[in-house]
């Protein structure tokens, strides 16, 4: 077997003797690139968890160091000495909190990055799904030389090497086609 490791990895091409076909990988790669997935979304997801409890911590202790200064800032009133013990705990709560609120921004930015590639990795599966689910429809066609030049269409549009309707149509189905110029019409 022979693996790429360029942009599309869900296609394994083996040699036979009749030519190259393409094959899913032993393991099931739909299924390592779900594991992977899910992995990833539960790693990323924790993390964004974390950090939004982060934030919410840091601005509610900031809050109460701002309350604490508020305070500080009513109990130390006409003492000169003390004036600015409010001001130093209300910037240092207000720091905290800013932070926090930095924490949030990250949060939210990291779900979503996580629901942009988890929508990626989904359409990923369902395309190494299709291409499972069309090799082994095309390992039940009996004859050898169909069954190559439809493992190679498969390739092909896993690759996104589309070609037009018709010219697949001409290289795959040329028998049906010269039964239909025979006399028969498609219309």
């Amino acid at each position: 077997m022979v693996q790429s490791a360029g942009e599309v990895n869900n296609v394994f091409i083996a040699h036979s003797g009749s030519g190259a076909i393409a094959v899913p990988h032993a393991d099931g790669l739909a299924q390592q690139r779900q594991k992977f997935h899910f992995d990833f979304l539960n790693h990323t997801l924790k993390q964004a968890e974390w950090t939004f409890r982060l934030s919410v911590w840091f601005m509610t202790g900031g809050a109460l160091i701002i309350l604490a200064g508020g305070v500080l800032a009513l109990v130390h009133a006409g003492d000169p000495d003390l004036s600015y013990l409010p001001y130093v705990t209300s910037l240092t709560g207000a720091l905290i909190t800013v932070g926090g609120g930095a924490l949030a921004l990250h949060s939210k930015r990291t779900m979503a990055n996580l629901t942009k590639a988890a929508e990626d990795n989904e359409k990923k599966i369902d395309i190494d799904h299709k291409l499972e689910v069309a090799t082994t429809f095309i390992d039940r066609v009996g004859d050898a030389r169909q069954k190559d030049d439809l493992n190679s269409a498969a390739a092909m549009k896993a690759l996104d090497m589309d070609a037009a309707p018709e010219v697949m149509v001409q290289r795959l189905l040329p028998e049906q086609l010269k039964q239909l110029g025979q006399g028969d019409s498609a219309s």
